[in-house]
């Protein structure tokens, strides 16, 4: 079997100082990536910075023979995410792969949360997504090649108590990538997202009673249902797979924990037709309104209204 490597490739790891973005940044720069390890050191809630967490991971790489450097711009403003950017051509003369994952999590139930709360999350977990992805745009167009892949979260898609602000965030990433798939053209850039679930120090807390999985025993772990999902770094392969040259899927969304990985779908049923109906109809027809038994994937908002014109034409008949 042919190993993926990424020899040619500068990546630009967002969020990169612990969980998920530093075994992201370790797993690229042992397959020959130059890694730009952005992290401003926030703690979960998006409070505090130290520069300190990206240059241990840089460190880390460097000690194994590899090449990395750190970053401590914020990515939530076009100036933050140019100035990135910029170190990346500076340090490797190219980008070639961004990884958008820094993000924030601060478990509060609606009523609790602050106007502050709100906008930082936005901010750091949705903003930061448009504006790395922005400001790599035109260099991944000038050099016809470039791979993007965001993080989502089924905190979004399926919802989560205590995470109505998070939820939102992270729904807008999974959106964002749908829409800007359809942008890439003969661009050679392709745009995806992971929606990744494993025990890190943002969730294992306030979930998990502080327990996390880890070392050889992960799996056993799990087996025995000592944590409910595996370490950070079995999310990494599948980013990888999604950052590399051969790859051509574009547009998607993969979930991925504890060694599944499998794409996420937003489906639409059937349903009721009646151009003529009002809520009554509706009241009465729930059961067809609700029904996913049948239903299309649409790959764009053109797939779903492409359908009316044959609706109309078999109620008619």
């Amino acid at each position: 079997m042919t190993e993926m490597r990424f020899d040619e490739d500068v990546v630009i790891v967002t969020g990169a100082g612990r969980g998920l973005g530093r075994e992201h940044a370790l797993a690229f720069a042992a397959r020959g990536a130059a890694v730009v390890v952005n992290d401003i050191g926030m703690e979960p809630d998006g409070e505090g910075g130290s520069v300190c967490v990206a240059q241990t991971v840089v460190d880390e790489i460097m000690a194994a023979g590899g090449r990395a450097v750190a970053d401590c711009h914020s990515v939530d403003t076009a100036e933050g995410a140019s100035a990135l950017v910029s170190a990346a051509l500076t340090a490797f003369g190219k980008v070639t792969i961004l990884v958008n994952n820094a993000g924030i999590i601060d478990f509060a139930r609606l009523e609790d949360i602050s106007q502050e709360s709100w906008r930082r999350m936005i901010a750091v977990t949705l903003d930061g997504v448009f504006q790395m992805s922005k400001a790599v745009w035109p260099h991944f167009v000038g050099q016809g090649h470039g791979r993007i892949v965001n993080t989502t979260s089924n905190a979004g898609f399926a919802g989560n108590e205590q995470l109505v602000h998070y939820g939102a965030a992270k729904l807008g990433v999974a959106g964002f990538t749908k829409s800007l798939s359809h942008e890439t053209g003969e661009t050679g850039i392709t745009v995806n997202a992971i929606a990744p679930m494993a025990v890190t120090r943002m969730n294992r807390d306030a979930f998990f009673g502080g327990k996390e999985a880890q070392g050889d025993d992960w799996q056993a772990e799990i087996r025995l249902g000592q944590v409910p999902m595996g370490p950070p770094s079995i999310v990494s392969p599948t980013v990888l797979w999604l950052a590399h040259r051969s790859t051509q899927v574009n547009g998607e969304i993969f979930s991925v924990s504890s060694g599944k990985v499998a794409r996420v779908a937003f489906i639409v049923g059937d349903g009721y037709f009646n151009p003529d109906h009002g809520p009554e109809d509706l009241r009465d027809n729930v059961d067809a309104v609700r029904s996913i038994d049948s239903f299309i994937d649409p790959r764009g908002t053109a797939d779903e209204l492409a359908l009316i014109p044959s609706l109309f034409a078999a109620s008619a008949g």
